[in-house]
């Protein structure tokens, strides 16, 4: 194994939401005669919602990349800037998402792994299962044979 892509998945929500603007789109032009570019456009913009993702590429001579990604397929990558990192841990973090016009307030938690070097951190992943969470950190450690902490145990 000489690289790893650690990909975050699509929430359900961003998923129906765009399975929802693609629906509206074709039902507007179906039943309300709506424009076809319009349709078209909407249509896109689902799309485009449901298939982009962002991805790490962690590489063994650690020579890595950030990937942009369409249904799987790499549309873009760049070089990702990184240090090596001292250790890897994986912990649970509490997030909390603010509207900023109605002031409501959404926590939740997820499972991070992130690199540690000196005092600084990268943020490969945020997962919601704590097993794959764990899964691909000691895959990390194993690729950059670097220790990881497991911060569950605690």
């Amino acid at each position: 194994m000489n690289s790893i892509i650690c990909k975050e998945p699509k929430t359900i929500p961003n998923k129906l939401f765009s399975i929802f603007i693609m629906i509206f789109a074709i039902l507007s032009f179906w039943f309300e005669k709506s424009s076809l570019l319009t349709t078209v456009l909407f249509f896109c913009m689902g799309l485009i919602w449901l298939g982009y993702t962002k991805a790490f590429k962690i590489t063994k001579d650690f020579m890595n990349e950030e990937l942009y990604l369409f249904f799987g397929l790499i549309i873009w990558k760049s070089k990702l800037e990184l240090k090596f990192p001292d250790y890897i841990s994986v912990f649970n973090a509490s997030f909390v998402h603010r509207e900023e016009i109605d002031g409501d307030e959404t926590r939740f938690k997820k499972w991070v792994v992130r690199f540690f070097k000196d005092n600084t951190h990268f943020t490969v992943l945020k997962l919601d299962d704590y097993n794959k969470a764990l899964k691909i950190a000691n895959d990390l450690g194993e690729l950059l044979q670097v220790e990881v902490y497991d911060t569950s145990k605690e």
